[in-house]
């Protein structure tokens, strides 16, 4: 019994920069034989964690991915996990991340660059958050919808609350994805939050050059319009919490998204 519910061993690589702030781990299960594994010299995807291999079937499709690093010094270790501990096989080892000299940066600008793609990151976490928890909420409304016909003490209102939320949560889709209805049927519709942080992922990500002028710009546009709809989805969750309050009060049946509440009769 021990033996088989002892965890799986892996390896892991832990890259770090000059400053000692880790850049990339990278997991690898342990083989036999010589073995090579290449860092691509980026960051890990700021997208959310999902458990199903990437589908390579189609030949233009690529994986996501994080931002380059800028040129300079990194270091690299290596560890084993086995019976629930690390152990450490090869201590900081340092390596040169070199430019192919196609563009040339002075080193205020490498600064500057990958300062600005951090923040990119960052909004891009944010905002791939943001997107996943608004999913989860249109989710839930399936089950408070039926919920709602089912409990038998709730008040009559209490539907009309769902659809008012669910109706939130199409406006708040429309701002952090796009009116794909409007550009359907017009041909085109305003760049969405998400536009516009795709417009600097899909090209500065993939350079070295500095940020431009437009690139700045669309950072500011979809940060300053995100912080409003961070805000919209907060109301809109208080919005659902206040429903299911209603429903629990009210003998709500079972659902899967929070722990039942019993009591034994004696």
């Amino acid at each position: 019994k021990k033996e088989q519910e002892e965890p799986d061993a892996y390896l892991l690589f832990t890259i770090t920069d000059e400053q000692g702030n880790v850049v990339r781990k990278i997991k690898t299960d342990p083989k036999k034989g010589v073995n090579r594994i290449v860092w691509d010299f980026r960051y890990n995807a700021f997208v959310p964690l999902s458990l199903e291999p990437f589908d390579d079937t189609v030949p233009w499709m690529e994986p996501d991915r994080g931002y380059m690093v800028v040129p300079g010094n990194y270091n690299v270790s290596l560890s084993k996990f086995e019976g629930g501990t690390f152990t450490e096989l090869v201590s900081s080892k340092q390596f040169t991340c070199k430019p192919l000299n196609i563009t040339s940066l002075p080193a205020e600008d490498k600064l500057a660059l990958d300062q600005f793609n951090k923040k990119v990151a960052e909004l891009t976490r944010a905002i791939n958050g943001a997107d996943s928890y608004r999913k989860e909420l249109v989710d839930k409304l399936s089950y408070l919808k039926k919920a709602t016909i089912e409990t038998a003490d709730v008040p009559e209102d209490t539907y009309n609350k769902i659809l008012a939320a669910e109706l939130n949560l199409k406006e708040l889709k429309r701002q952090l994805n796009g009116d794909r209805l409007r550009g359907r049927y017009e041909g085109g519709s305003p760049s969405s939050i998400k536009d516009r942080v795709d417009l600097i992922t899909g090209a500065l990500w993939n350079t070295t050059a500095a940020p431009t002028t437009t690139f700045t710009k669309s950072y500011d546009d979809a940060a300053n319009k995100f912080d409003d709809v961070l805000v919209f989805l907060k109301v809109i969750d208080d919005e659902i919490k206040q429903v299911k309050l209603i429903l629990e009060e009210n003998g709500e049946p079972y659902a899967s998204s929070r722990l039942p509440e019993w009591k034994r009769n004696q």
